[in-house]
């Protein structure tokens, strides 16, 4: 499921799975350019070929078209590369964009500069406001930034974002907290109906006798010294949970977290995530966290569905540790875990197949 090929579509192209939020699009678009080719000119990056495809890409899933883009997906098996919507831009529209460059690379004069000339060519732009009003919260000018978003929800009153962004930017020149962000409507841990939670409390109930009735049974050493029975418990109790977790929406799908998601990794074209964590998960599963960690600080991104699987499988392992036999303790300790973690990947798979809900 790994592939290193060319993108087949915008959404392998940013690294993204297909239920990919707006705001996702835009946060990782912005996490693409902060550290591309930062050396070269804001107005040089349009001439850059890799940056017009992260546009083309940005402006497809971030447009109007984007559900007939996805119909086209689904016809053609994934297979349909953005359009190039460069050309078709206007002259304040390119204007725009480099100024969001300029804001993402930290040159907040230049883009606040291009912002203000590309909302005079085209002074109804809702878009050109709100960008306007991040370059001017960004160099602490609340007050202006509060007024840009004040004309962005006026060109547009039924963008939540602007809404959002007005409510932060009082709160900012007040000296008050910052309010909670929308709620988002994809499943999380913290959003599971009662009934989801009763199945995870119940399952993880089930693991802990499983392993603890198996104990006057765990047989003759095996691999490593460690018994047989013991390596059938890790890996069907890491199955089990993992396919409760996946299937009550308390981890993300398997497709979106491991393998659509992708960051810059071998050679020029990006890499899933998974491979950080699958391969030395697999390996020696305490090598796991220690990699992702490193690519999650470097791509600016933590999956908490990630992070809970390492850590559901890290207790796990550390709990049969605690009920092996005394002479196959240390083994594992050290290696019960790349079983238990084998178990729960097929386990969060085989969870994750269901009607996918596709939101924009």
């Amino acid at each position: 499921m790994l592939k290193f090929g060319q993108p087949r579509n915008a959404y392998e192209l940013l690294g993204l799975p297909r239920s990919a939020t707006s705001t996702q699009v835009r946060t990782r678009f912005r996490q693409l350019v902060r550290g591309y080719q930062k050396d070269l000119p804001t107005k040089e990056l349009l001439k850059d070929e890799k940056f017009r495809q992260w546009v083309n890409a940005y402006l497809q899933l971030t447009g109007p078209d984007r559900r007939e883009y996805d119909r086209r997906l689904r016809q053609r098996r994934g297979r349909e590369e953005a359009a190039d919507l460069i050309s078709a831009l206007s002259e304040p529209q390119l204007m725009l964009l480099e100024a969001e460059a300029a804001l993402v690379r930290r040159k907040l004069k230049e883009g606040t500069e291009l912002a203000k000339a590309a909302l005079k060519q085209d002074p109804k732009n809702a878009g050109g406001y709100a960008l306007l009003g991040d370059l001017l919260r960004e160099q602490g000018k609340y007050n202006d930034a509060l007024t840009m978003y004040n004309y962005a929800i006026q060109f547009d009153p039924n963008n939540r974002r602007y809404w959002q962004l007005l409510q932060e930017v009082t709160a900012l020149r007040e000296g008050k907290a910052l309010p909670r962000r929308y709620r988002s409507t994809r499943p999380t841990i913290f959003n599971r109906p009662p009934i989801a939670w009763f199945a995870i409390i119940l399952t993880m109930v089930l693991v802990g006798l499983t392993m603890v009735l198996s104990r006057q049974y765990w047989g003759e050493p095996w691999l490593f010294h460690i018994p047989k029975s013991l390596i059938i418990v890790a890996v069907a109790d890491g199955f089990v949970l993992g396919l409760i977790l996946a299937g009550t929406s308390a981890i993300g799908p398997f497709d979106d977290e491991l393998v659509s998601y992708s960051i810059s990794g071998f050679g020029p074209n990006m890499t899933p995530v998974g491979l950080f964590v699958i391969a030395p998960g697999v390996v020696f599963f305490w090598l796991a966290p220690v990699f992702y960690a490193v690519c999650a600080l470097l791509d600016e991104h933590v999956s908490l569905s990630v992070v809970i699987a390492l850590g559901c499988c890290g207790a796990l392992d550390l709990a049969l540790g605690a009920l092996a036999p005394p002479e196959a303790r240390k083994a594992v300790y050290a290696l019960g875990g790349n079983f238990v973690f084998f178990g729960f990947l097929w386990g969060w798979m085989f969870g994750s197949i269901r009607r996918r809900v596709f939101e924009y």
